[in-house]
């Protein structure tokens, strides 16, 4: 006891010295872990089933590259009777001579010869493909045959995609408010039921309109999962682990897309498609869900002491520390809360454990706005957010919309999120962590606005090009994710995370809006994004370095950075 003393003396002494006393419900929890073992066998287990659920994760997210491709497709002539094809005439043979080459979505309009067709010449009449269409499917089937998506319908293939991110963005403003309110482990298990049902039942929809319904509450379900498992596990390490398990996090998130590519080459139907990624992801929720904890930094933000006790006691035995100095530093932790007014506490009367719980004072991303700095900050980071997200979605789903083989670009612009986050580790781990960003972003914008001046016609120009884009959007992308957590307190660090991915959602919207710029230029769309990447890149600058810093638990906290 006298030991556990002398170290919060020592550490609040320390506080004081650099005038920063506010700081010291932060650094007494930092210390908390580093009683508990810093990064023991508890932490080691949790990494491990985070990273798996992070593979599986990606593995079934990113399935939207490929559930909405194109596929062949041949139109019927008007009053169509397959028996008046001509003889020696295979039903393919025939569509395909009387659709019209020029122009997919055109059938020329046939006369007849003794009971059979005439095959078109050079003064057939046109029509349009409105009398049905032949998808050939025995290589692969996707939506698009699935519910007619071609010709006047073509426009409505990536409805699906952008009701996916629709959900998602609404998802991430509700589950940041939830998982600050009534926890993280709460909150997530909530989503992923969600999320699973969701995903099963859409590949059984009658009709688009329902798939697109089904796959906006897949979205909402999604939303909480991959933030609120990124955040519980930088939650339960000390601040020299967060880092290295950002970019590990992410880095193994490109496995999963790595692995997709292979599936999804093997499994050229769709619906078999995401039922082989659907079951995996409800196996490891299951598995997963008996062992995830709640987070320790927000059961003490909470003010639920005798909750926080038990949770820092669990993780001092598994880690085979003395869980006693651990306990009696969480009660100085409670005593010093209430003492400098940190947390709104409030005492219920419970004679056998004397608990105290938090109020019900809960904290949203509104108030990461009401004072200058933090809406300084805040607003840095979400805008950051927004442009990433544009550059990053982009270029993963157009990547299977670009000449030559859709599977093979699919694998080079994911493979290269691996080195993105090698790179980007041992970046930040020598740079700090805001010049890495600044770095990789205004790359990635010059990357796009010079792209304009290459020899036009070259495949592999494009694709190099593409791959060296997603390097510096993954790297960056990495970098914003880190920094949200590191910025926002544990008051609302979820809300404001999930505010910023609502606004990374908008960003993945306008992407495929913003390629149709080309209208007025061909060069238009990646000069914007380009501009954006510097402008946003260069913003970074504004925001504190917080490498060595611990994670923030109080908003007055993040006011005094």
């Amino acid at each position: 006891m006298e030991n556990m003393r002398a170290t919060l003396k020592e550490t609040n002494g320390m506080l004081a010295a650099h005038g920063t006393k506010d700081l010291s419900v932060s650094q007494i929890t930092e210390e908390i872990f580093k009683k508990c073992g810093g990064y023991g066998l508890f932490q080691k287990k949790l990494t491990l089933l985070v990273l798996i659920y992070m593979i599986i994760d990606a593995y079934q997210f990113l399935t939207m590259a490929f559930i909405r491709e194109k596929v062949p497709f041949a139109c019927y002539p008007s009053n169509f009777n397959e028996s008046m094809i001509p003889l020696n005439t295979t039903l393919d043979e025939f569509l395909n001579e009387v659709t019209v080459k020029e122009e997919k979505c055109s059938v020329y309009n046939l006369d007849t010869k003794e009971g059979f067709y005439i095959l078109p010449t050079g003064n057939s009449t046109e029509e349009p493909c409105n009398n049905g269409r032949k998808f050939y499917i025995k290589d692969r089937s996707s939506i698009v045959s699935e519910f007619d998506l071609v010709c006047e319908k073509e426009w409505m293939r990536n409805i699906a995609v952008s009701s996916l991110f629709a959900g998602l963005l609404l998802g991430h403003l509700l589950v940041g408010v939830c998982s600050d309110k009534f926890g993280r482990f709460k909150t997530f298990f909530v989503g992923e039921i969600i999320y699973s049902c969701f995903s099963i039942a859409k590949i059984h929809s009658p009709d688009y309109t329902v798939f697109v319904v089904m796959y906006f509450f897949e979205g909402l379900g999604q939303a909480g999962t991959y933030i609120i498992l990124f955040t519980i596990l930088l939650e339960c390490v000390t601040q020299n682990y967060k880092m290295r398990l950002n970019f590990l996090m992410h880095g193994t998130f490109a496995l999963g897309e790595i692995l997709l590519a292979g599936v999804a080459y093997a499994l050229r139907k769709w619906q078999h498609l995401l039922y082989a990624t659907c079951i995996p992801h409800i196996v490891i929720f299951f598995t997963i869900s008996k062992f995830l904890p709640e987070s320790p930094r927000w059961l003490l933000n909470k003010g639920r002491f005798t909750e926080a006790e038990k949770s820092f006691s669990k993780i001092a035995k598994m880690n085979k520390k003395d869980d006693e100095d651990v306990i009696d530093l969480v009660r100085e932790f409670q005593m010093e809360a209430e003492r400098e007014h940190k947390l709104d506490v409030e005492v219920v009367e419970n004679k056998n454990l004397g608990n105290k719980k938090g109020s019900n004072k809960t904290y949203t991303a509104i108030d990461l706005l009401k004072r200058p700095r933090r809406a300084m900050i805040t607003t840095n980071i979400w805008f950051n957010w927004f442009v990433n997200s544009m550059v990053y979605y982009g270029v993963t789903l157009n990547s299977v919309d670009m000449s030559g083989d859709r599977y093979l670009n699919f694998l080079l612009v994911s493979t290269i999120e691996i080195p993105a986050s090698i790179l980007g580790c041992l970046m930040f781990n020598w740079f700090g962590h805001r010049k890495p960003i600044v770095f990789f972003m205004v790359f990635g914008g010059i990357n796009c606005i010079v792209s304009n001046f290459l020899p036009k016609g070259n495949f592999w120009f494009p694709l190099v090009l593409t791959v060296l884009g997603k390097l510096g959007a993954t790297a960056s992308f990495d970098g914003v994710y880190l920094l949200s957590a590191e910025l926002f307190p544990t008051t609302v660090r979820n809300s404001g995370s999930g505010a910023g991915s609502s606004f990374a959602k908008v960003g993945a919207i306008l992407s495929p809006i913003i390629l149709g710029l080309s209208v007025y230029g061909s060069w238009v769309p990646l000069s914007v994004y380009g501009v954006f990447g510097i402008t946003a890149g260069l913003l970074i600058l504004l925001l504190p370095e917080m490498k060595d810093a611990c994670l923030l638990q109080t908003l007055e906290d993040m006011d005094n950075l």
